[in-house]
């Protein structure tokens, strides 16, 4: 369940158990012996479907039920998890080897190499974790940090992950290489807040810079960014670096009203943020921008609102995710006053979210006549490939052979039909 890392971990988790000899099969499948869920927390819907996957697995008669991700590391939750049916819970907060079964100690070593207390090595019926598994031929997510200390009123995830945690360059790089050792590939770098990832002297940007320049590595995407972080120095490299990191940067707004921003607790202010984007853009211009957006927070007005609206139409997002506010339990938001009616939250969300699908297409456009690099991952029944630029566009090329798939193709864009660029291949 979740987010881009969560799938990245899972993936470290399936790999783990075919490596000792468990044979990973879809959750509807009859006779599997045990059930292990990898869950997300961000907010109490969430938390309330990994528990009621938990009972219909528990109905289902597994006789094991692990539970991991950040649900399980929530302290609070344990009670409701192990009332569902949880055998098992794997934590954050426990030594590996302290997980209660086989089966709940490989998940744990999978997800925890190094223990958080009373580091111990793994035992011997515990076999050495992949490095990574990609999460498609063409793409490998690597999780570089964990953790985060910002505290937004609104999250959850610092008691979930935890403080920030970096992973070694050593460790990340050798990750890669394992990535990419018998298929070359796009890779994502992930982390909870990776714009706080350091080692030394060395920051993320330096980080997304040193792999890009990986044999095997077809080019470097990032994931988001807090802001005020490393992110101007990452559009210089994106300016700089021959298509080596992906043009893109998803930068998470909220909101674009001052007061809101306070009541969040986040670390800028509207202005700040602009200057952070206009700076990007006049190093990229046809940058891939996304951000994210929470609407009805307690005590945004309109005004609030018409603030946010004006910012989102000032800059040329290709990425817009927003959220309706949700009181999340556990939180210094669900306790705050001045809560906007569900109703607004949904309107103000739905005026958003047409506002984005007009961006995306307006940036889509952009690109009639441009050339771009298409990373190959699927092909048709009429002899085209489709995939996506470094911008994060759907693009589909025409009369391209199927001996592309997996590679950067370099294509001409001839039409744009909403935010599909359909595309030429340039002959080399």
């Amino acid at each position: 369940m979740g987010c881009r890392l969560n799938s990245a971990e899972a993936d470290k988790v399936r790999v783990a158990l075919q490596a000792t000899g468990w044979r990973v099969v879809p959750e509807v499948c009859d006779g599997a012996a045990a059930f292990h869920l990898h869950t997300c927390a961000v907010t109490a819907r969430t938390e309330n479907e990994a528990l009621r996957r938990v009972r219909s697995a528990a109905r289902a008669g597994f006789s094991e039920i692990v539970v991991s991700g950040c649900l399980a590391n929530l302290p609070s939750a344990k009670a409701a998890l192990q009332s569902a049916g949880a055998t098992a819970i794997v934590s954050r907060h426990c030594a590996p080897d302290a997980a209660p079964t086989p089966l709940a100690r490989i998940v744990a070593h999978a997800l925890f190499p190094v223990a958080p207390v009373a580091p111990t090595a793994p035992t011997a019926t515990v076999a050495p974790v992949a490095p990574t598994a990609p999460t498609a031929r063409t793409r490998a997510v690597v999780k570089i940090q964990d953790g985060c200390s910002f505290r937004c009123a609104y999250c959850i995830v610092p008691d979930a992950r935890g403080a920030p945690k970096s992973l070694p360059f050593a460790d990340v790089e050798r990750e890669v290489r394992a990535a990419v050792r018998t298929v070359p590939r796009e890779v994502v770098l992930s982390g909870v807040n990776v714009g706080c990832w350091r080692d030394g002297a060395l920051d993320f940007a330096d980080a997304a810079a040193a792999i890009a320049q990986t044999p095997g590595v077809l080019r470097v995407r990032t994931s988001s960014l807090e802001p005020g972080t490393v992110e101007k120095k990452l559009a210089e490299l994106i300016a700089s670096a021959g298509g080596g990191i992906c043009p893109t940067l998803h930068l998470p707004l909220q909101s674009g009203s001052d007061a809101v921003l306070s009541a969040m607790g986040r670390h800028y202010t509207a202005a700040e943020y602009a200057d952070a984007v206009e700076s990007a853009l006049a190093l990229v211009p046809r940058l891939g921008l996304g951000t994210d957006v929470i609407t009805g927070f307690p005590g945004e007005t309109e005004d609030d609102f018409a603030q946010t609206l004006t910012m989102i139409r000032r800059f040329p997002f290709s990425n817009l995710h927003v959220f309706p506010y949700s009181e999340r339990p556990g939180t210094r938001a669900a306790t705050m006053h001045g809560a906007v009616p569900v109703r607004v939250r949904r309107e103000r969300t739905r005026l958003l979210v047409a506002l984005g699908a007009e961006k995306r297409a307006a940036f889509a456009a952009s690109f009639a006549g441009a050339t771009v690099q298409v990373l190959a991952e699927a092909a048709d029944a009429d002899g085209g490939v489709s995939g996506w630029t470094g911008e994060y566009l759907r693009a589909r090329i025409a009369d391209c052979p199927r001996d592309c798939l997996g590679a950067l193709v370099k294509a001409r864009v001839e039409s744009v039909r909403g935010d599909l660029l359909v595309c030429k291949k340039v002959q080399p």
